[in-house]
């Protein structure tokens, strides 16, 4: 979650990194409509986290394919504030995603989605969830099905599993919880956790057996060991 010297009442600050000028302002526009305060733009990953450190800034949204991002998502997710990175792109950026994913970032979304989603995904990030577009989450569904032969079975819980496949659907927080009968919290425990097993499972040169980005519901669970629910 975010440092406890936060205060979550007042307006969230953002820097927004790279991306194309019609994007960039409409992420700005969606973001300051729903509240948040725009500390900074601009257009590489160096000036990124300079920018995120005198500002102080809670979040961080960078473009996929921006440059040196890789050394910018580090760098901000290691700083002492905690600020949260979230990668915007496209469907074909999802090696970048599982990248970014990889090195720390709380959040893997598409560029042209929904303003008033994107507000509430931004939302899930700075209370500690992990924000993920559909076609995100059901590419780390595909990833873990194309390592089932060498995945241990029961890596992830029940819980996990059916967290991941609603925000594949397109769920959100709000409705996943109702969905499953559980509070907010514990959904966005059950994604973190989920992505984070996933991930760290994934060898980072390897690429997975589907190359798109398939995201139909009921996807075949790997493994057939007991799996706990949390």
């Amino acid at each position: 979650m975010l440092a406890p010297d936060i205060n979550l009442e007042i307006p969230l600050r953002i820097v927004i990194a790279g991306g194309q000028d019609t994007i960039r302002s409409a992420i700005r526009s969606a973001a300051e409509r729903a509240g948040f305060a725009i500390a900074g733009v601009c257009g590489d990953g160096a000036s990124a986290t300079a920018t995120v450190v005198r500002e102080r800034a809670h979040l961080c949204l960078i473009a996929a394919g921006l440059p040196r991002a890789d050394e910018a998502v580090v760098a901000i997710a290691s700083l002492p504030l905690a600020p949260k990175v979230v990668v915007l792109g496209s469907a074909k950026d999802g090696e970048v995603f599982f990248d970014a994913l990889a090195l720390g970032a709380a959040g893997c979304l598409l560029d042209d989605m929904e303003p008033a989603r994107l507000a509430d995904e931004l939302r899930t990030v700075a209370e500690g969830g992990m924000a993920l577009a559909p076609a995100v989450a059901g590419r780390l569904i595909d990833d873990l099905r194309s390592r089932r032969h060498s995945t241990p079975p029961g890596a992830l819980t029940d819980r996990e599993w059916d967290a991941l496949e609603l925000v594949a659907r397109g769920l959100t927080t709000t409705e996943i919880a109702v969905r499953l009968r559980v509070s907010p919290t514990a959904v966005r425990r059950h994604v973190s956790s989920a992505v984070r097993q996933v991930v760290s499972a994934r060898p980072r040169d390897t690429s997975v057996a589907n190359p798109g980005w398939p995201c139909s519901p009921g996807r075949a669970r790997p493994g057939s060991g007991k799996r706990g629910r949390v």
